[in-house]
């Protein structure tokens, strides 16, 4: 039985940084039936001096003209693609040599739509590693889990085509949820198989999108809540609420520490909110310097 060919997906914009490492790790795994589409969304850096560096045959670079959207530019490399399986690894992050290789002899079983591991983050100031989950993660029907805690970070998932043929590619008009958007949707249909293993290493820098835009964040998930919460009348969607709600508190509360002025409104939402460990780091952060929040927030 032939080896499924898989689609690498890289999108960057600017990302001569760390680029290397990212296409490096690509080339060096063991599974090698691989179509790496480096997807440059308008780079105005030296991101193609950098693809130029690789004379690999597998890799199909892109060059968009006009800067879009992160997932119009997702979606725009998905098109692109040709393989069975699709993969997605951010130019700041890196996989493991045996990524691939681990969960090949699941891919030929038709009971799973998708593929994600555990993640190892690094972060870029102290070069330290840190495990993402110390649980273990869950397999199969995994939407109620996802629901509770948000486990899944896009450069560890491989998808089959079929998923993005049956349900549509991502929704272009985020910018930082896209990805949370996509797996609240397929994951109440699909199936996951998971490797706890920390194969992806996620890097954690300043730049990171989602760290430096608390209030788009929390825009684009109040948007997300008023559509599939609020506005609806599915009933798995309706099942979780208040996981969803703590969420959108958080993402307001982060914001209001991070933008505006201390007051009593936002010290009375603090003290309303839940978990409360949660809670008690923001009474914490509400009472310390914004210097300081945005320290721990690294």
């Amino acid at each position: 039985m032939g080896k499924f060919k898989v689609s690498v997906i890289v999108n960057f914009h600017n990302g001569e940084k760390y680029l290397y490492q990212s296409i490096k790790s690509i080339i060096e795994q063991s599974y090698n039936n691989l179509e790496i589409i480096l997807w440059d969304n308008c780079s105005t850096d030296k991101s193609v001096d950098i693809v130029k560096l690789f004379s690999d045959n597998r890799i199909k670079y892109f060059l968009n003209k006009k800067k879009v959207s992160l997932y119009q530019a997702r979606n725009d490399a998905v098109q692109a693609s040709s393989g069975q399986l699709i993969a997605f690894l951010d130019s700041d992050d890196w996989w493991e040599k045996n990524y691939l290789s681990s969960r090949e002899k699941f891919f030929f079983k038709k009971n799973f739509d998708f593929f994600y591991s555990n993640t190892n983050f690094f972060f870029e100031k102290s070069k330290k590693f840190k495990i993402y989950k110390n649980y273990k993660l869950p397999q199969g029907e995994i939407f109620d889990s996802l629901s509770k805690d948000y486990f899944i970070i896009i450069s560890g998932v491989i998808f089959r085509r079929s998923v993005f043929k049956k349900f549509g590619l991502f929704n272009e008009k985020y910018n930082i949820i896209g990805d949370y958007d996509y797996f609240m949707k397929i994951s109440q249909f699909c199936k996951a198989h998971v490797i706890d293993l920390p194969l992806l290493n996620y890097r954690v820098h300043e730049k990171n999108f989602s760290k430096i835009h608390h209030s788009i964040f929390f825009e684009e998930y109040k948007d997300w809540f008023k559509k599939n919460i609020i506005n609806s009348q599915n009933i798995n969607y309706l099942r979780n609420r208040r996981y969803y709600k703590q969420k959108l508190d958080y993402l307001e509360i982060t914001k209001l520490l991070m933008k505006e002025k201390k007051n009593f409104n936002l010290l009375k939402k603090i003290f309303y909110h839940y978990p409360l460990l949660e809670k008690i780091k923001f009474i914490i952060l509400f009472f310390s310097p914004k210097k300081f929040f945005k320290f721990l927030k690294k």
